[in-house]
């Protein structure tokens, strides 16, 4: 975890990037995110930019409900400054993924994200 706090506190930005995996972030992630705790106060201090990116097999219009409530949560809370989602919705392979509006999306989110 030293590697990924210095990192982490040598950005400008974090992007969690996850699958949704039960409605909610990958448990990866999520152990990652935990790891916060011991360095909350320095991260909040950084007023970071973030990003949410991620992608699920269902399509449904309430899909990404709690993953986007957990993300949003985090970026009040250490003081984030958020700057986009790209929830893909019914890309539960690459090739669907490849074949949706979300490639696109993804791509302007990060060209948005030169100019910043």
């Amino acid at each position: 975890m030293r590697g990924i706090k210095a990192e982490i506190l040598g950005a400008d930005m974090i992007v969690f990037v996850t699958p949704l995996y039960y409605y909610g972030m990958s448990a990866q992630l999520k152990i990652v995110i935990d790891r916060f705790c011991a360095f909350n106060g320095e991260i909040q201090r950084k007023h970071m930019n973030s990003a949410l990116i991620s992608v699920a097999w269902n399509a449904d219009s309430w899909t990404f409900e709690a993953l986007e409530a957990h993300y949003k949560t985090l970026v009040r809370y250490l003081n984030f400054v958020d700057c986009g989602m790209i929830l893909g919705k019914g890309c539960g392979t690459p090739d669907m993924t490849a074949r949706s509006r979300y490639m696109a999306e993804a791509y302007g989110l990060g060209k948005s994200l030169i100019n910043q």
